[in-house]
């Protein structure tokens, strides 16, 4: 596969995701794939050479005379890509990945562009600060995100200000991104009353308060005051770019300073505690880096650190308020040893972000794009999905362990009839959450979930499934049915991996949260406008049971025969 991957931030910027992203992840990508970095250098400083990320380096220059931003725009992608031109014929990518707004315009009009949006500017930006510039920011962004062929984003959070951004016209995929854990890991600090150095609580970010909150924690901080930080022989510290508000009383603070690279480093993991009271992050890396670092983590919900934060367990949750921050933090600060366990599950999840498992993801995708699969990916990813998982995870645990035993119990009977049949035939299975352990069923047997994230970091979906045509004997369907939002998509893609038979499980009875389709008996089928997939007593390709699962609980089973010439004419399904 070829990928050619463009970026406007540089790979040698380290204080930035971005800059970071396109390093880390472009040296993953070449161990699985033929891949050309082109950075497009949009800054008034002196243009930089290649070096061993980026393979061609480009700026833009204008034989038009334009004056509004707009033109400016356009003359500028119309430069861009007249400079690509010779690359894009010599090297004929698989995929052209345009990692930011700036790198789109000058491939608005190629089939194959994967577009991954780090930042929505319309939730950064109040709209009293937008001027003629920004709006054609949003302009680009606003193309980007509803006629590239495929859009990637890196938390739910992200993905909402995108559909809102696009006015509902795109199908943003929610993929993992990466860190390079070895930097930052350390066992958690324990803290004794004879140690003479106290506890060090830390923020990092820029010195910005619309979207890091920087000054909620100054002033919570402040409401502590100095006889607390005193009392526990605590220190107080400020890393991060730009300038902190002059009104600010930042008397308490030992360090406030600009850091990056190995002095980054080091400041997290001379922290204790680390407090991130974002108002706005698409993802944030910072609370990711903390976490690595063994620090107790004080972060804000419903934003991008979703993805990884997991309050009670790997974090602690803070308010947006001063008040609520500090009223935390005190009780952070007074029982910090208590919370070992808490550091000792941020360190754990922390070392699940590898950069692997994000290239991988992203070569997933990649795969249905050059198998022209686009439509399919556009049925699967959806906005509806995003509110299924929401369902899910919010129900409990208890819950959720009902509904996984359901499935195993008809898991079980199903392949108990096949395997009798034929124990070398090669079998899918897409249940909702039910994952078997190692070795508790045949090696033949594969199982994926529809609700939780694969090995991957990606959800799988009925209507879009990563595996080639004809790959499995038998497909099955056991608690992924509910989960479906294109019925006659999810069909079609479990009949073209199926070489023989297709099997739907569909629960009965008191519908889930999370469930989408409601069918209580074979004639329900009659629903879904697929002439050779109905049901009708004639059909001699269907074959109507039922499984008992638990009492007053039961599923129904429906099983379409691909191959008419088929030896097995019936499967007994008992309870």
């Amino acid at each position: 596969m070829k990928v050619l991957f463009i970026t406007s931030e540089h790979p040698e910027r380290l204080f930035g995701g971005l800059g970071t992203f396109t390093r880390e992840y472009v040296k993953e990508l070449r161990k699985y794939a033929e891949v050309k970095c082109v950075y497009i250098h949009l800054r008034d400083e002196p243009c930089p050479k290649p070096n061993e990320t980026v393979d061609m380096v480009i700026c833009p220059y204008g034989t038009f005379e334009a004056f509004s931003p707009e033109a400016q725009i356009l003359e500028a992608a119309a430069s861009l890509r007249a400079q690509l031109e010779p690359l894009l014929k010599e090297f004929n990518p698989d995929v052209i990945h345009c990692n930011d707004r700036q790198t789109y315009l000058p491939f608005r009009f190629d089939k194959n562009v994967f577009y991954s949006s780090h930042l929505i500017y319309t939730d950064l930006i109040a709209s009293s600060a937008l001027n003629d510039l920004y709006f054609q920011e949003i302009k680009v962004e606003r193309c980007a995100l509803t006629n590239s062929a495929v859009l990637a984003v890196y938390s739910d959070f992200a993905a909402k200000s995108a559909y809102k951004l696009a006015g509902g016209q795109c199908s943003p995929i929610v993929l993992p991104l990466g860190l390079r854990t070895d930097k930052f890991i350390q066992k958690p600090k324990k803290i004794s009353p004879q140690n003479k150095k106290g506890l060090t609580v830390s923020y990092f970010g820029r010195f910005e308060n619309v979207q890091k909150g920087i000054n909620d924690f100054i002033y919570a901080v402040n409401i502590l005051g100095k006889s607390f930080k005193n009392k526990f022989n605590l220190t107080y510290n400020l890393y991060g770019s730009g300038v902190v508000d002059s009104y600010m009383d930042t008397s308490l603070f030992d360090h406030i300073d600009f850091l990056q690279g190995n002095d980054l480093i080091k400041a997290y993991k001379e922290a204790d505690i680390v407090v991130m009271p974002s108002r706005y992050e698409p993802f944030g890396f910072t609370g990711l880096e903390a976490m690595a670092a063994g620090n107790l983590l004080l972060v804000t919900e419903g934003l991008g650190m979703d993805m990884y934060a997991e309050p009670g367990v790997n974090c602690l949750s803070i308010p947006h308020d001063p008040f609520g921050i500090s009223t935390i933090l005190r009780e952070a600060i007074i029982d910090y040893d208590k919370m070992t366990f808490i550091r000792d599950n941020a360190i754990k999840t922390a070392e699940e972000w590898t950069w692997k498992r994000c290239v991988q993801a992203h070569l997933d995708v990649y795969k249905q794009l050059c198998q022209e699969r686009v439509p399919q990916l556009s049925s699967a990813y959806r906005m509806e999905q995003r509110e299924i998982l929401s369902s899910y995870n919010k129900i409990s645990q208890v819950k959720k362990l009902y509904c996984s035993t359901q499935e195993q119990k008809a898991c079980d009977e199903i392949l108990k009839n096949y395997e009798k049949w034929d124990s070398n035939a090669k079998i899918l299975v897409l249940t909702g959450n039910y994952i078997p352990q190692e070795k508790e069923y045949s090696k033949n047997v594969t199982f994926v979930s529809t609700l939780m994230q694969n090995s991957h970091g990606i959800v799988t979906r009925l209507e879009c499934l990563p595996f080639e045509e004809n790959e499995f004997d038998i497909v099955i369907a056991a608690g992924a049915w509910e989960t479906v939002l294109d019925p006659c998509g999810a069909i079609s893609e479990m009949e073209r991996v199926s070489k023989q038979n297709v099997i739907i499980l569909y629960h009965k009875g008191k519908p889930h949260e999370w469930q989408t389709i409601q069918m209580e008996t074979e004639k329900d089928w009659l629903n879904f406008n697929r002439t050779d997939w109905k049901y009708t007593p004639e059909n001699k390709n269907f074959l109507i049971n039922s499984v008992e699962i638990e009492k007053n609980t039961s599923y129904g089973a429906v099983v379409y025969n691909r191959l008419l010439n088929c030896t097995k004419e019936s499967i007994e399904i008992t309870a």
